[in-house]
């Protein structure tokens, strides 16, 4: 169901077409969005960044469309130069800083899977022999370390001063970015010491049907977001009670379908968990 075909059915559904019912069309649809949005958590409506953390800064901007936080990962990266002639295990650098022992190492002339094994100076040992000539600049990446929720406070007694540099272990939403009531910044403990990578899994706010004209929600799941816009406008009608109630019963329904998607059948399997089972009568 298309935004257009969603506003006739509003329109049918209440036997209204008055032109400043119309108009108000839109602000019913986006509140039964919002409230969808905060009700159920489902995994199509999730999505990843990636970015770095910038050393000394123990802040990091949440994404404008942020809506909750899935998961937030930390891992050590480098981007080093390749320099000099490289032996087949071996590989000249421009600074062998933030590499250690168990990296993975990609780019040009590296070969698949090849680890760090050993560093002297700026020479790296590799456990895989070079495919080519390595030139260009190189990937060195650590393994994926996953920060903890906590809140601001634990994380202000646990790492009291902001000088404590080290890999960051927790973090919290802190609160409005500066200046932007709108956007959210974490807050990670302890301070980082090296711009380490990040990958931020996140629950997220589409974009409305109202201006993209589609949706997750209308392409998939058309009831929940028709019946919660029909609360909305027969809210705004001033309808009768028996009639709220029925809409009402409609999109509690539906909206029950749609948590049993995201709130359970997204987060299992029939392996792990059996498969579902209705008993016999």
């Amino acid at each position: 169901m298309n935004y257009s075909e969603l506003t006739a059915a509003i329109q049918a559904y209440t036997e209204n077409t008055d032109t400043s019912f119309v108009a108000q069309i839109p602000v019913f649809v986006k509140q039964a969005e919002q409230r969808i949005n905060n009700s159920v958590q489902v995994a199509n409506l999730r999505q990843n960044v990636t970015g770095f953390m910038t050393p000394g800064n123990k802040y990091v901007d949440c994404p404008s469309d942020f809506l909750s936080t899935y998961s937030l990962a930390v891992y050590a990266v480098a981007t080093p130069t390749a320099t000099g002639t490289a032996a087949a295990f071996t590989v000249v650098v421009s600074s062998a800083t933030n590499i250690v022992a168990g990296m993975y190492v990609s780019g040009t002339g590296i070969a698949v899977g090849a680890v760090v094994s050993t560093i002297v100076g700026t020479t790296v040992t590799l456990t895989i022999a070079n495919t080519a000539t390595v030139s260009g600049t190189l990937t060195f990446q650590g393994d994926y370390t996953y920060l903890l929720n906590r809140d601001v406070n634990f994380i202000r007694e646990a790492y009291p001063n902001p000088l404590q540099r080290a890999k960051p272990k927790h973090y919290a939403i802190f609160g409005p970015n500066s200046g932007n009531d709108n956007e959210l910044v974490f807050i990670v403990g302890p301070t980082p010491n090296a711009a380490y990578g990040m990958e931020l899994h996140y629950y997220y706010y589409p974009e409305s049907i109202v201006t993209a004209g589609t949706s997750w929600l209308g392409d998939n799941f058309d009831t929940v977001l028709l019946y919660g816009s029909l609360v909305e406008a027969y809210t705004y009608m001033k309808g009768e009670q028996d009639m709220m109630a029925l809409y009402n019963g409609k999109y509690q329904e539906a909206l029950g379908l749609l948590k049993n998607l995201g709130d359970a059948k997204q987060r299992g399997d029939a392996y792990q968990d059996g498969q579902v089972r209705l008993p016999v009568r």
